[in-house]
């Protein structure tokens, strides 16, 4: 208490961070299943995915990725009540981390035409601040799991 403290922002690292995050919901609405995990970096980010029988090909979520970016979309932001989510708990797509419950009012981001779910993280204001990215691996973590990894183009 008392000392004066100077911060920095490390604007490119956010907005790589950004970035990276705004296109883990891009991911999560090209494939149709629940989300498990997932990890966001700077230079490169993974999701999981409860996948059952569902065939991925990383040439395909690359090319449709980024062509969600192209479009230019502008992302909206809005509060609901918790009781949306009660109402609606398919809005909700990460099977490990619920949203924060308790305060009364729950944080949505919106990207009309692609997703609208629960989230408190950073994003960017539109899709076209995403620099290209590829799908660079696909993994398989067990019989149903499998983990897609993003890097920038």
């Amino acid at each position: 208490i008392g000392t004066t403290v100077t911060l920095e922002l490390d604007w490119a690292r956010r907005h790589k961070h950004m970035q990276m995050h705004t296109a883990m919901h891009l991911l999560g609405a090209l494939i149709d299943a629940p989300v498990t995990g997932g990890q966001v970096g700077v230079d490169k980010s993974r999701l999981d995915f409860d996948i059952g029988d569902l065939q991925l090909d990383k040439g395909a979520l690359t090319e449709q990725l980024n062509h969600m970016i192209v479009s230019g979309t502008d992302l909206a932001f809005e509060w609901v009540a918790e009781a949306v989510l009660d109402a609606q708990p398919d809005l909700v797509r990460t099977m490990s981390v619920a949203p924060p419950r308790g305060a009364g009012d729950i944080r949505m981001v919106r990207i009309p035409g692609i997703d609208y779910q629960p989230c408190g993280g950073t994003h960017v204001q539109s899709l076209s601040e995403i620099s290209p990215l590829i799908v660079s691996k696909i993994e398989n973590k067990g019989r149903q799991n499998r983990r897609v990894h993003l890097v920038f183009a």
